[in-house]
């Protein structure tokens, strides 16, 4: 076995003899502070895209809408945001007013799905069930069932 040149620890800088090729800290704990550094400086997606963080969130999101709904006995179906946006023509449907499509959450004028019968009270996860909402309407109507 052929001993490797000395190099320097990309944590701490010291110098270290690795044992291996690719080793490029001193120790464990270096290499631990090195990715939980660059994963705290990232915002906590150190290896993803802004593409594949978003598609990320929106799987997490309809994955957790099925499973409400399936908790409470109630049926689902797949559907996304921008379906239901156009079907409703891109305004609330509990102020009436446009949505803006390119604001994301904790904006206010955020679009998000409301359920009309919440699913907590017996509502099904369905495109009947759905209209778009601004995310302070929303909000503001919360587990509620509205009067027509």
């Amino acid at each position: 076995m052929v001993a490797l040149p000395s190099r320097a620890c990309e944590a701490c800088a010291q110098s270290f003899n690795p044992s291996r090729r690719a080793q490029r800290w001193c120790t464990r704990s270096c290499k631990d502070k090195h990715f939980n550094a660059e994963f705290r400086a990232s915002g906590g997606s150190a290896r993803l895209s802004p593409e594949a963080r978003e598609r990320q969130r929106l799987y997490w999101q309809e994955k957790n809408r099925r499973r409400r709904a399936a908790k409470r006995g109630g049926k689902s179906e797949p559907y996304t945001l921008a379906e239901i946006a156009l079907r409703d023509g891109f305004n609330c449907g509990l102020c009436s007013k446009s949505v803006p499509m390119a604001v994301k959450v904790p904006e206010p004028l955020a679009p998000t799905i409301d359920h009309i019968v919440p699913i907590s009270k017996g509502g099904d996860d369905t495109r009947v069930n759905v209209q778009l909402a601004h995310f302070v309407c929303n909000s503001r109507k919360g587990a509620r069932e509205l009067a027509s």
